[in-house]
């Protein structure tokens, strides 16, 4: 009897260790974390080149026993080890975790060097910061930006100079192409000069490139130019013309009248002389009016004169007068 019941007891214990063999890990509730106790990468950052984005880089919360704390949710710091002196991470260091891992995806780093470190830690904790293991940061992807000019018309320019992100130049015919090789990947600014008055820029300039590592990007400037406009013509050219009167006896009048053929006028004293300006060059006939009948022009009357460029020419009357009435 004693035997039956051993070896029931027997069975029922080997029972339970078979029921938790079989089970294993992988079956039944996860299990409970502990409270935080340690900072882990679980994705460390990775070798890429400068001024690309790295690959995500993820830092875990675990507790004492390894497992992650799921509920922790506070926020999770990225540095890079002093060691390495003064570089940038970029502009999101510093990440919340989600289910106790912090993700880390818009890290970048510049400057091309050998054993980088970051270092994580959690902020307004009693977490101790930990640092990944060593990366290297590649010479950044480079690239080429392609010219092209093509100009057409007239009064054409000899040439110009193409100038990117205000740097690095070269000249460039009026319709050829110039190649600027090992840029860094990325948005360049590219600038044609020597645009004559004569032409007009049919397009963006500056223009932009954006360079791809290993490619070549596009810069291409349409350039259509006139003949100026003729000049305007001269100004006619003219002279001057000075008339004198001299007027004698009695009874003066107090002035006359002075006329030229095109019927320009002017008025003249009696004992006058004025110069008229911008008179047209050539011959012209100038009459003097407005003589009362008491006087008398001893000169001729109209006058013929002749007006040179620059030059002044001259018409005199004598005038004569007697008194009137008893």
């Amino acid at each position: 009897m004693k035997s039956f019941a051993a070896l029931a007891l027997l069975a029922v214990v080997l029972s339970c260790r078979l029921d938790t063999f079989f089970r294993g890990s992988g079956s039944g509730a996860p299990p409970v974390a502990g409270p935080p106790a340690a900072l882990r990468f679980t994705d460390q950052p990775q070798t890429t080149h400068a001024r690309k984005t790295l690959p995500p880089v993820r830092v875990a919360v675990r507790d004492d026993q390894g497992n992650v704390v799921a509920g922790f949710g506070g926020v999770v710091a990225l540095t890079i080890d002093s060691d390495t002196g003064g570089v940038s991470l970029g502009d999101t260091t510093t990440v919340a975790a989600a289910n106790g891992i912090a993700t880390f995806r818009h890290l970048r780093i510049d400057k091309a060097g050998a054993g980088y470190r970051l270092v994580a830690s959690a902020p307004g904790t009693a977490l101790a910061p930990v640092k990944s293991q060593a990366f290297a940061i590649l010479p950044p992807l480079t690239g080429n930006i392609t010219v092209t000019t093509t100009t057409a018309g007239s009064n054409l320019p000899s040439g110009y100079t193409v100038t990117v992100d205000d740097s690095i130049s070269q000249p460039i015919g009026i319709n050829a192409v110039v190649t600027f090789v090992g840029l860094a990947a990325g948005s360049h600014v590219v600038t044609l000069a020597g645009v004559t008055c004569a032409c007009v820029m049919d397009g963006a300039n500056p223009d932009t490139g954006s360079v791809l590592g290993g490619e070549s990007a596009q810069a291409s400037f349409d350039i259509p130019c006139a003949a100026p406009p003729p000049p305007p013509p001269p100004p006619p050219a003219t002279g001057s013309l000075t008339v004198t009167t001299a007027t004698t006896g009695s009874n003066l009048p107090a002035g006359y009248t002075v006329t030229l053929e095109n019927g320009q006028s002017g008025t003249i004293g009696a004992n006058d002389s004025v110069t008229a300006t911008g008179i047209a060059v050539g011959d012209h006939t100038v009459t003097l009016g407005g003589v009362p009948a008491n006087c008398t022009v001893a000169s001729p009357n109209p006058q013929a004169v002749t007006v040179t460029v620059g030059a002044t020419a001259q018409a005199s009357f004598m005038i004569s007068c007697s008194a009137t009435g008893p």
